[in-house]
């Protein structure tokens, strides 16, 4: 296996041998940023020994993900369609690995869709568009008191119920906690199929749980191939030491960003089919990893922006080179590509005869070191990342070496990475907004005060836009009414 993952991490342009606008590290600075990692880790392992974190256990849990794709090869067979329910880390995930290797065209298995919004104007459309006689679903919970997914699977219910009559449990999975909330009493009490979570494991986290591995394999990924890359990457981990461990090496540069020379905006810019959606379940990651509180009271964090290459290069790059010092750049690409064509060797407007009988991915290749250069010479500080192949070794190494960078960068800034307290307070409210037993008095708070605020209220309404009646305009200040 180990022949077989190719990786490169460059930690080069944050040195402040290449980087002497004072932004670099020292080599006095490294050293202390990997001391503090290493400490940090070794923090990580002791709670995962006591069993109070999960997911660095995940990759050898090789029989639960044999017995998931037994399970998997089944639906196969019985079904043509999957319909995956849940939001952030019940759904990003999964996302990131189907795209990753590649999606349909790439795997064959059950064409699938993940819903992870109840935008009625995406998901009823989206609703309609699966054969429910062949469609399997798979609601994704690990309390199970998710608003937007029990809304979600109600509706599917529904329309699994008028497709298939009494038989449309045979077409629904639960993915929940093995022993409580409303998912677990309602997948034991109607007899569904179900799946657990660990205890331990938070969604953001649960990529190579029953949470991704259960979709990714119904689709034709191999879950078995995405922990083996995880394992590996666990070895390295566990068997490099320093500047040599590239796990402890990004974590010592991103934590000295997070806290010793605070940038607030943390962009990752992808290079490469599939990379954009690795790109989005990292963003959700870090944000809701390290956007915290220290117990002092004071804020930590850092905004995590996703940029596309060379899309974005005509659309942010201006602000990244010209624009405040406040961010860190992550640059991600794959080391190759599967399409080899060449530009046609003539044909071209004066000055872009260069382009001629070359290879495309030449140009795209020449994007990434140039945007690189630029923002180098403009004093960013900067990661560069290449990973060897799209497949399933490949990405499920890659997102391994992401969980154990934010889990330790948290530790190092003073923040439990596990938690997401300001997310719970929006779930309160939105549970109380619907009227849910027993929040009568939220509401009423909650609805009080926003009556009470102060507001700058512009509505501009009127008649059709080629003409006819005349348009107002209406402006609400001062204390808000009704």
């Amino acid at each position: 296996m180990a022949g077989g993952i190719d990786f490169r991490f460059d930690f080069s342009l944050v040195h402040e041998g290449n980087l002497r606008n004072g932004e670099g590290l020292t080599p006095l600075k490294m050293s202390r940023a990997l001391g503090r990692a290493q400490r940090a880790a070794n923090k990580l392992a002791s709670r995962h020994a006591a069993g109070e974190i999960g997911f660095p256990g995940l990759p050898f849990l090789e029989k639960e993900a044999r017995a998931l794709s037994r399970y998997a090869a089944g639906m196969r067979k019985r079904f043509t369609h999957l319909l995956v329910l849940g939001i952030g880390g019940s759904a990003l995930g999964t996302k990131a690995v189907y795209e990753g290797v590649g999606g349909e065209s790439a795997r064959k298995g059950l064409r699938l869709t993940v819903a992870d919004n109840v935008d009625p104007d995406g998901f009823f459309p989206l609703l309609r568009s699966h054969p429910m006689k062949t469609t399997a679903v798979v609601a994704i919970s690990k309390s199970g008191g998710t608003a937007e997914t029990n809304a979600q699977l109600a509706l599917a219910i529904e329309g699994l119920k008028k497709a298939n009559g009494k038989k449309w449990k045979d077409h629904l999975v639960l993915i929940t906690d093995p022993s409580r909330g409303v998912f677990r009493r309602f997948a034991d009490s109607e007899g569904i199929a179900s799946f657990s979570v660990p205890p331990n494991v938070g969604g953001r986290f649960s990529v190579l749980s029953a949470v991704g591995l259960l979709p990714l394999a119904a689709a034709g990924v191999s879950g078995e191939k995405l922990l083996a890359g995880a394992r590996w990457m666990e070895s390295v981990f566990r068997g490099a030491r320093g500047e040599k461990n590239p796990v402890l090496a990004g974590a010592a540069v991103y934590s000295h960003y997070l806290t010793d020379n605070p940038k607030p905006v943390h962009v990752w810019f992808t290079y490469g089919e599939g990379l954009a959606r690795v790109a989005e379940w990292w963003q959700q990651l870090w944000g809701e990893s390290l956007g915290k509180r220290r117990p002092s009271g004071t804020p930590v964090g850092q905004t995590p922006a996703r940029a596309v290459g060379v899309t974005d290069q005509h659309s942010q790059v201006q602000l990244y080179q010209d624009g405040p010092a406040d961010k860190v750049f992550t640059f991600v690409k794959w080391m190759g590509g599967r399409e080899k064509g060449n530009v046609p060797a003539q044909g071209f407007a004066p000055g872009m005869e260069m382009l001629g009988g070359r290879p495309l991915r030449d140009l795209f290749h020449a994007e990434f070191e140039a945007t690189i250069g630029a923002l180098w010479k403009a004093g960013r500080p900067i990661v560069r990342m290449e990973v060897g192949k799209r497949d399933e070794a490949h990405l499920g190494a890659f997102l391994h070496y992401w969980e154990w960078v934010t889990a330790i960068a948290g530790e190092c800034a003073g923040v439990d990475p596990f938690d997401q307290p300001g997310v719970e307070e929006g779930k309160i409210i939105t549970r109380a907004l619907m009227g849910e037993k027993g929040s009568g008095k939220r509401r009423e708070e909650f609805l009080r005060a926003m009556r009470n605020r102060d507001s700058a209220e512009i509505r501009i309404a009127g008649g059709s836009p080629s003409g006819g009646k005349r348009r107002r305009a209406t402006r609400r200040s001062g204390k808000e009414r009704g």
